[in-house]
């Protein structure tokens, strides 16, 4: 499955190098400890890679499998289109990507198993979807 994004407003829109000053605000965060501790992790600035699981175009978020490429370790990434890096924004599953946002809170959701589970919501400031 691939999805294009129709970029509206691309002004808004800023390269890699137009945010390498603003990247240094934002710190490392593996998943485990923003599973196990997201609630102190509100507000703050963090960065990760991952790759896709799933894409959301109407309600506008993705999955995002941090730490290898895992499916158990799956965050919920909301964006903006302005978030993108400018250019060409063209996403398919298991891209991979490099996100900088905020934590904003949990997401419940069952899993295959049946089980209700959480993963940590991040609102997204700075998307690259070429590493």
């Amino acid at each position: 499955m691939e999805t294009k994004i129709n970029l509206v407003d691309k002004s808004k829109q800023i390269t890699a190098d137009e945010f390498a000053n603003k990247r240094k605000n934002y710190s490392y965060v593996s998943f485990d400890n923003l599973y196990s501790n997201t609630s102190l992790y509100y507000g703050t600035k963090i960065h990760q890679k991952g790759h896709i699981k799933d894409l959301d175009m109407e309600h506008k978020y993705l999955l995002i499998a941090l730490d290898g490429n895992d499916e158990s370790k799956t965050i919920k990434l909301k964006y903006n289109l302005s978030n993108f890096e400018r250019g060409n924004v063209s996403l398919q599953e298991n891209d991979p990507i490099k996100f900088y946002g905020r934590v904003l809170t949990t997401d419940n959701y069952i899993n295959d198993k049946g089980r209700t589970v959480q993963r940590p919501v991040i609102s997204a400031d700075f998307i690259q979807s070429r590493i």
